[in-house]
């Protein structure tokens, strides 16, 4: 019996929120990814990464949580690696 594990993100709050990559597609400019969150109810969200984020130095993209920003929170973050926001896309 295989099962497939769910590779989760948590955002930089105390308690963090919970997420994971449901759908990505690269679109002009950059890439287009919908996350769900896993800890909660919650409608999905699509995030827009852009080709310049994608180029920068670092190995992970920051994205500002969206329960959050939603409930009043700021600068709290989601954090993604590049390698994920990538998987199964073609290459640009």
């Amino acid at each position: 019996m295989a099962t497939e594990v769910e590779t989760s993100y948590a955002c930089t709050n105390e308690p963090p929120h919970r997420f994971t990559i449901t759908a990505r597609s690269r679109v002009r400019g950059g890439i287009l990814v919908t996350l769900r969150r896993l800890d909660e109810r919650y409608p999905p969200r699509e995030l827009f990464i852009t080709g310049r984020e994608m180029k920068m130095g670092s190995d992970n993209v920051y994205k500002a949580c969206f329960v959050c920003v939603d409930q009043g929170f700021k600068e709290t973050a989601i954090v993604l690696p590049k390698s994920e926001i990538e998987l199964g896309l073609p290459p640009a």
